[in-house]
């Protein structure tokens, strides 16, 4: 039981890693959140589309992944990890500036080059 749960628990950070498709990153931070008694009930099929207009800025407001503006904070000490948020209200004030350029920067890794390869 043990090595499936963590199994399960790293894929969850691989996911909000960003180690697989988006699709399945997406899927995978789901299936952790409703897991949870507190979001039970929650449903990811607008979730996104209608949280997003809260941000104003960009890597927020265009985002299709739950782990734009969701994270893991690990504890170490404890051998178990927290879900956090970066709230609009402190994104807009720019509070998450390096995030934002560190995933911009990951993003264009992943990318293919719009001319094509290089001759």
């Amino acid at each position: 039981m043990l090595i499936g749960t963590g199994c399960y628990t790293l894929k969850i950070e691989r996911a909000f890693e960003g180690e697989f498709q988006s699709f399945e990153n997406n899927r995978v931070i789901n299936e952790y959140c409703i897991s949870c008694h507190l979001h039970r009930d929650f449903s990811s099929t607008t979730h996104v589309e209608e949280v997003s207009l809260n941000y104003n800025r960009k890597v927020f407001r265009y985002a299709t992944e739950c782990r734009v503006c969701h994270y893991l904070e690990k504890h170490w000490y404890l051998n178990d990890f927290l879900r956090k948020t970066r709230r609009p209200e402190n994104a807009n004030e720019g509070e998450y500036k390096l995030f934002e350029r560190e995933f911009l920067e990951s993003q264009k890794e992943i990318l293919p080059d719009a001319e094509g390869p290089a001759s």
